[in-house]
C-alpha cells in the first residue's frame, strides 16, 4: 500500500468556513460525554482528525481559539430562584 503525504494547507486552522464579525467561526462536534467525571470529548472542524477532551465545558478551543465552542458562558452556572 502506497503512503501519500497530504499538504499541510488541508489542516490549517487559519482558513475559516463562515465569517462572523471579522473572525473565523468553526463548527464543534461533541464526540462523547461522561457525566460521572464531567468529561467532554469534542472535535473542531478546523482539525477534523483531532479529538479534544475537557473537564467541564471548555472556555476556549485550543485549536481555533474560539471562545465557548460548546454551549455558552453562563450555561455551566447553577441558577438559584
Amino acid at each position: 500500500m502506497a503512503v501519500r503525504k497530504l499538504p499541510p494547507s488541508l489542516f490549517s486552522a487559519k482558513g475559516g468556513i463562515a465569517q462572523t464579525r471579522g473572525s473565523a467561526r468553526f463548527l464543534h462536534i461533541i464526540a462523547g460525554v461522561r457525566q460521572s467525571r464531567n468529561l467532554y470529548a469534542f472535535g473542531c472542524e478546523s482539525q477534523p482528525l483531532l479529538t479534544l477532551t475537557s473537564y467541564g465545558l471548555p472556555k476556549r478551543c485550543p485549536v481555533c481559539r474560539q471562545d465557548y465552542p460548546i454551549g455558552s458562558e453562563n450555561q455551566g452556572c447553577a441558577e438559584t430562584t
